[in-house]
């Protein structure tokens, strides 16, 4: 590694622990997992005794347990002589996980805003923002799950119409940017209201049932959204709530809603390959909602068909999800339609965006859906053109010299009956590969050749008055029982 780089200590550090982990490989499989795979930098939210073992056994002295048992807290910090805080009421009860705090004394997780880091004035719209103050309060959330994706999509659009602007980094936004800065920090104080069970289920098992993976994904002009939910269903007792949501804004160079609509297809297959191998829970089924009736045209036809931006996108969605994965919900019930538009005031309260929509709740026949074939697009279909003509177009009969058939003829005649895309330079690469046409265009001569020495017109000298050498290559030749390199030579 790089000796004085910012990432050497972390890195070193995680090669370390990986290694004295894989030691007990034989002994602690589960565990091992755990501290390989499952440890965010140093932060490790698993339930493990023997991974403090394993840490121990390395010299790493693992602190700061939290448990929503009271007594595996005890058990794991036997040692810990620092001073603790016994107050459990619920409003002191929290500890910091990933951005969230986690309630043990209900097992859920919340979220606090800072309003004395940045300033109330600032936050609670009395003062009009900077570039660099809306970009500091958009970067110091703390949410890699996207649990408040549909939230923050809204500050990410209203950055980029700031950026579109070209203000500078240390002036004030102006009067159409503050009133919807105001609008998204109305809502801000509904962000302290949230909160989310730390587990998926709280009645049936995650080992047994049907365990589905629901995605969702949405576009609009101002951006994208994909959102994934876990879906259990053990004995008619249902249970949906969300994994995790990715957001994106649109590009600056204008796209369609259609390659919008695609662009957020992909990311949902991305995420949801990425849940599949991170959860430690048997999917046994995937579905994927849009509710572009363009983009699963696209993935249930042919994709080589169309331009490449939409065959390139089609081919990886392809190889991560499967053709019959992929269901039609109309835009009511989309609930990622939540993480790209805001009809009004986005509603932060435990319902569509936490726990999914209500139909995931019924039984499958009752959930939407559209006849397969029912509708083709032709949307991005690459130009093609192909003709057969009979008659030839042009009568080269007419012309009494080849010549006078030139290019600009040719293109005026099939010009007058058809409208062809790039004629002139399909015409040329006809023309350069008609074995006739490099017949009349060829101009034969006569090669250049030296002139013959002079000793070779001397008529009347005697033989052998002028003799040329020449050497040529060696020739292995047997000789009893060995073998010689011999040369020739010519005398002429």
């Amino acid at each position: 590694m790089t000796f004085g780089a910012v990432c050497s200590p972390s890195s070193s550090a995680q090669f370390v622990k990986n290694l004295n982990a894989e030691r007990f490989k034989g002994d602690y499989p589960a565990a091992v997992e755990v501290i390989q795979k499952r440890h965010y930098v140093d932060n490790n939210a698993n339930n493990a005794q023997q991974v403090k073992e394993i840490h121990a056994a390395g010299g790493f002295e693992i602190r700061n347990w939290i448990s929503n048992s009271k007594r595996v807290g005890d058990a794991l910090e036997e040692k810990n002589t620092e001073e603790k805080n016994l107050d459990l009421s619920p409003e002191l009860a929290t500890e910091k996980v990933l951005g969230m705090w986690w309630c043990t004394n209900v097992d859920t997780f919340t979220y606090k805003v800072g309003w004395d880091r940045y300033g109330r004035a600032l936050l609670q719209g009395q003062r009009r923002p900077t570039k660099r103050q809306m970009l500091r309060v958009l970067m110091s959330v703390f949410d890699p799950l996207g649990i408040r994706a549909q939230f923050l999509m809204h500050l990410k659009i209203l950055l980029q119409e700031v950026w579109r602007s070209g203000i500078g980094w240390d002036d004030q936004v102006d009067e159409t940017i503050f009133e919807r800065w105001q609008t998204w920090l109305n809502v801000l104080p509904s962000i302290e209201m949230i909160s989310i069970s730390r587990c998926y289920v709280s009645r049936n098992s995650i080992h047994h049932g049907d365990v589905q993976l629901h995605t969702f994904v949405d576009a609009s002009k101002n951006g994208i959204a994909a959102a994934c939910y876990l879906r259990f269903n053990h004995e008619d007792v249902v249970e949906c709530n969300i994994v995790a949501a990715k957001t994106k804004v649109a590009p600056l160079k204008y796209l369609s809603i259609a390659r919008l609509e695609l662009q957020a297809a992909l990311i949902g297959s991305r995420l949801a390959r990425t849940l599949s191998e991170a959860l430690m829970v048997h999917i046994t089924h995937r579905v994927f909602w849009s509710d572009s009736q363009d983009v699963l045209c696209w993935i249930r036809s042919g994709h080589r068909r169309y331009s490449p931006l939409v065959a390139f996108r089609v081919s990886e969605i392809l190889e991560l999800t499967d053709m019959t994965e992929w269901w039609y919900v109309p835009t009511d019930l989309n609930v990622a339609d939540d993480g790209t538009k805001w009809k009004g005031l986005p509603n932060l309260k435990p319902q569509a965006w936490f726990n999914g929509l209500q139909f995931l709740y019924l039984a499958e026949d009752h959930w939407p859906r559209a006849s397969k074939g029912s509708r083709t697009t032709d949307l991005e279909l690459r130009p093609s053109a192909h003709f057969t003509a009979y008659d030839p177009i042009v009568q080269v009969n007419d012309f009494s010299n080849w010549g006078r058939l030139n290019h600009e003829t040719v293109i005026n005649e099939i010009r007058q009956k058809y409208s062809i895309p790039k004629l002139r330079t399909a015409l040329t690469n006809v023309r350069f590969n008609c074995q006739r046409c490099k017949n009349h265009r060829v101009d034969p001569k006569v090669p250049i050749v030296a002139d013959l020495p002079a000793a070779r017109l001397h008529a009347f000298a005697r033989p052998f008055t002028h003799v040329d050498v020449d050497f040529f290559r060696p020739y292995e030749t047997v000789v009893g029982r060995r073998t010689d390199k011999c040369w020739g030579m010519m005398a002429t």
